[in-house]
């Protein structure tokens, strides 16, 4: 067989490439070649969070994190090793009415699907996270469920058991152009000037998706949005390594514990997004900010010392910042493109890769053979919202929005 024809390509080594062509190839979907500009999980998938929140207010968004669990289970049996999953549980605090019945519809979601949830007082908080302020704390839903695990590990594990059911994976090979002829895409051309065909192509390049797709007339509904994250000093009393991780709506924050430290991610009123076109080849060439996060820090801890005064007093170690592509309605970017036809997109995570990344693998390999989906695809459709330019500074700016209106995990 000639090494450059192949039944599928796949653009991208991330959690939702890595992921898609680990489902393809349970699938038996043919020979499947990736590519992957860098390394694998060396990008955006290497600067997550890393929560898998079970509990969502759509069910759709549930059937595809469960998905996600699902996979893990999978590919440590198939490999024969722990991806370091870390079921630590979570808790989400209301403090105002607002919360308060945004918890309840978490309660009502986690218990009409079977997830184990519990209704605690700020007594119960205050055991489970020794930092926190506990008059701060209203209610509060426990799932003792949830977890989390380190995203690049989880990257390369779907890589490691697509790799052991025969997909190839070129890191360090990137893609110039998706070659089309007559409204069909053929295949690749990377940098290197070499060509690669298969009559599907999925772009699954995270940040830089557009770059692939704009110059053949498509644009896909997402922005490129700053995503970030603190990593206090160690103090293991106050932060216990195995405490749950925590969600603030009232604070638009998060926790998590990280090795005695904690981390903490805050989202500012007005984020910032990222003209594709802009993005430097690596993001470890991109300049998130000027000071290394103090200044927003500083603008947007405000609303999480309510919940622990003593942030103005604790220990920054790291600062983390990646790009988290974001789409106007907060859902996913799954499936065919209408105007090129082999041609589909997995794109717009919303922040959710590591939780959903297990679920839109499965969901586009699905699409891509024609089966039957296991969740209804039309919410994702790429095509949703009509004709788009990702380069206009009002539709970056609406996906930017989408990230500042966000409260969950």
């Amino acid at each position: 067989m000639d090494s450059q024809i192949a039944d599928i390509i796949i653009i991208g080594g991330g959690l939702l490439g890595t992921s898609a062509a680990y489902h393809l190839a349970c699938r038996h979907a043919g020979r499947i070649l990736l590519f992957e500009r860098m390394d694998i999980a060396s990008q955006a998938s290497s600067r997550a969070a890393c929560l898998l929140t079970r509990a969502r207010t759509k069910r759709v968004l549930m059937d595809i994190v469960q998905e996600t669990y699902d996979t893990i289970e999978r590919i440590e049996d198939e490999l024969g090793e722990s991806l370091d999953l870390q079921q630590t549980g979570s808790i989400t605090i209301a403090s105002t009415d607002e919360s308060l019945y945004a918890v309840d519809a978490l309660e009502a979601a986690a218990l009409d699907y079977g997830i184990p949830v519990e209704r605690i007082d700020a007594t119960s908080v205050k055991k489970h996270l020794p930092w926190i302020e506990q008059n701060a704390v209203r209610e509060a839903v426990y799932m003792p469920t949830d977890a989390f695990i380190d995203s690049a590990q989880l990257c390369n594990g779907y890589a490691k058991a697509a790799r052991q059911r025969g997909v190839t994976i070129r890191p360090r090979a990137a893609v110039r152009e998706i070659l089309i002829s007559e409204g069909t895409v053929k295949g690749v051309l990377l940098d290197s000037g070499e060509k690669y065909y298969a009559p599907v192509v999925v772009d699954a390049a995270g940040a830089w998706s557009n770059l692939l797709s704009y110059p053949l007339g498509i644009g896909l509904p997402m922005t490129p949005v700053r995503s970030h994250f603190w990593i206090t000093e160690n103090n293991p009393e106050l932060f216990p390594p195995h405490q749950p991780f925590a969600v603030l709506p009232d604070a638009k924050a998060f926790t998590r514990p990280d090795v005695g430290g904690l981390i903490i991610g805050l989202r500012e009123p007005e984020c910032v997004s990222y003209a594709p076109d802009k993005l430097p080849p690596s993001i470890e060439h991109m300049d998130f900010t000027p000071d290394n996060g103090w200044s927003i820090l500083s603008a947007c801890a405000g609303g999480f010392a309510a919940y622990f005064p003593q942030i103005h007093r604790t220990g920054i170690a790291h600062y983390v910042a990646g790009p988290s592509c974001y789409v106007p309605d907060a859902m996913f970017v799954i499936g065919p493109v209408s105007q090129l036809k082999g041609f589909y997109a997995l794109t717009g995570c919303c922040g959710a890769g590591v939780a959903a990344g297990g679920g839109m693998g499965r969901l586009i390999a699905e699409q891509i053979l024609g089966e039957a989906t296991f969740v209804d695809a039309a919410p994702f459709a790429p095509s949703r919202f009509g004709e788009i330019n990702p380069f206009d500074i009002n539709f970056q700016n609406s996906c930017a929005l989408a990230r500042s209106h966000k409260k969950s995990g």
